[in-house]
């Protein structure tokens, strides 16, 4: 039996409602009210809520069902913790859940917290490097000529700024090649000027351009700073002096 869409009462032939009418308009489809099944057809209801609307709706109350849902899509209260199931749990009403867990985030500084968005990441006690040394010269190999070590806390969140100098005093005739470099965890060179003469004077900066050199540590732990000095030409032996300055600061 199907729904039968009401005639319209006032059109009726002589005023004279039948029984065949009534049982058509009522009969029946009270019948099919009182049996029916939600199919999407005239008078079924929606066969689905894909359509359903809340715009109007003010409060959305779910029974405590005392579990976790279980299966891809469920949304469920356990408790008073309300729960969606995705390819596992999440607790879309717990907050600073464990690191890699899914949860509402406070802002705060700790593993399981959001940072704000206006937040640095200096050090609260940054390490530095304050380190001057000479070597001897005397053969065309790279030779260091000064080195030092400064702890990356966190790489993460911090990066090294490292500058440094070199003075080229004697080694009359000579040209060399200055280098700043550091290797640890991870190794590199920040800077490097060629052609370089001497001069009992002019300090070399590395790098040339700007105050410092920014190294971004791929992990923390202890990193050594270094210049290093390669005679290019001539022969004389020579003295260079050479000044490291490195410090934490935010990555």
């Amino acid at each position: 039996m199907a729904w039968t869409t009401p005639r319209d009462w006032t059109g009726i032939s002589d005023d004279v409602v039948t029984s065949e009418m009534l049982n058509v308009d009522v009969r029946d489809n009270l019948t099919v009210l009182s049996s029916h099944s939600h199919t999407g057809a005239a008078g079924q209801g929606a066969s689905s809520m894909s359509g359903l609307t809340l715009a109007a709706l003010v409060t959305l109350t779910f029974a405590d069902q005392s579990a976790n849902p279980d299966a891809a899509g469920e949304l469920q209260r356990n408790g008073n913790d309300l729960k969606w199931y995705g390819a596992s749990v999440v607790n879309l009403t717990a907050a600073d859940a464990s690191a890699g867990t899914a949860s509402l985030r406070s802002l705060g500084t700790t593993s399981v917290k959001a940072a704000a968005g206006n937040h640095s990441h200096v050090p609260d006690t940054p390490n530095q490097l304050i380190a001057d040394g000479t070597a001897v010269i005397s053969d065309g190999n790279e030779t260091t000529i000064e080195d030092g070590t400064i702890v990356v806390q966190n790489a993460a969140s911090e990066a090294i700024a490292v500058f440094a100098t070199v003075l080229l005093h004697n080694g009359a005739g000579n040209t060399y090649t200055i280098a700043l470099k550091y290797t640890g965890p991870t190794s590199g060179t920040i800077a490097t000027t060629t052609g370089l003469g001497t001069s009992a004077a002019d300090l070399q900066p590395l790098p040339t351009v700007g105050t410092a050199g920014i190294i971004t540590p791929a992990s923390a732990g202890t990193y050594t700073i270094l210049v290093t000095c390669t005679r290019t030409a001539g022969s004389s032996s020579a003295n260079p002096v050479a000044t490291i300055y490195a410090r934490e600061v935010g990555a």
